[in-house]
């Protein structure tokens, strides 16, 4: 198992990163706002292939779910012209009750932006895009993705129902933003190890002690008995799934020099876009409520 510790996310001051809507109050039809600044041109290319007749100059990244929270939640910003729409992960906000209820915030219906763009056609096309003379359907025989999804969503349910536990306890060990590289094998990072998670349980029971009744087992624990029959995509982080999925690519196809960043963002140009069929349109239900009252035009 390799040791790593959660990263800390580089980014602007919040105050900085606040005040750069005002500046596009002619430019943006909406002001989308995200959590990380890491992310602003993976949702980019996403809202623009998403929203193609609205004009959307810059999205508007915040540094943080607590800074979104907090600039949606100003009266300050009501005075802009745009509708202000803001993204949240989905994360383990609604599993542990503490989703953020605003008619501004729309909170992903999975647990991240990664989680949408896991499809066989959009990684097919990536392999292809390093090696264009091989077939589609040769490179989608080879991979057997729908299986191979299938078995890293399982393989991840337990990790997810291990993290979810120590957030809702206050446990205070590196959770979510583990490398997913962590807890997998050595020589195959596209499959768990069992001996790294025997180990996190380990120490999940070792700093849980003061917890009554004693967690032995989360996976048997009925308080976390939620997270256990929550779906996949809500319960794990596809940014994890999509890491392994990177690992197991590279196992069988030769694929360059391209990074695990670089591959997430051809993916989001090359998805089909059908998993945001429940966010978009609440989006531009608002959005279009937003013009009504302001006597615009509709998107």
């Amino acid at each position: 198992m390799t040791h790593l510790e959660e990263n800390d996310l580089p980014s602007r001051s919040e105050s900085s990163l606040a005040a750069l809507d005002v500046f596009y109050e002619e430019f943006n039809e909406i002001n989308f706002y995200v959590e990380d600044a890491e992310q602003e041109n993976l949702y980019e290319v996403l809202l623009r292939r998403i929203y193609p007749s609205v004009r959307i100059e810059r999205i508007f990244p915040l540094g943080g779910n607590g800074a979104v929270r907090r600039h949606a939640a100003s009266i300050d910003n009501e005075a802009l012209t745009a509708f202000r729409a803001y993204i949240l992960d989905r994360d383990f906000d609604h599993l542990l009750g503490k989703a953020f209820t605003h008619p501004n915030v729309f909170y992903l219906d999975r647990f991240c932006i990664e989680n949408y763009l896991i499809e066989e056609a959009g990684i097919v096309e990536v392999v292809v895009e390093s090696q264009p003379k091989r077939r589609r359907s040769e490179v989608s025989a080879s991979l057997e993705m729908a299986t191979i999804i299938g078995s890293t969503f399982n393989s991840l349910r337990p990790v997810f129902v291990y993290f979810a536990c120590v957030q809702r306890f206050s446990l205070g060990l590196p959770n979510c933003r583990l490398a997913p590289e962590a807890y997998c094998q050595e020589k195959r990072r596209w499959e768990v190890d069992p001996e790294a998670l025997a180990l996190y349980v380990d120490r999940i029971v070792a700093v849980a002690r003061h917890i009554e009744p004693p967690i032995v087992n989360p996976l048997v624990d009925s308080r976390m008995a939620d997270a256990m029959i929550a779906d996949e995509h809500s319960l794990v982080s596809g940014k994890h799934a999509l890491a392994m999925l990177f690992h197991y690519l590279k196992s069988k196809f030769s694929l360059g020099s391209i990074t695990f960043e670089s591959f997430v963002y051809r993916l989001a140009k090359n998805c089909t876009l059908t998993s945001f069929s429940d966010l978009s349109p609440r989006i531009i239900a608002a959005a279009n409520a937003f013009n009504q009252c302001n006597g615009r035009s509709p998107f």
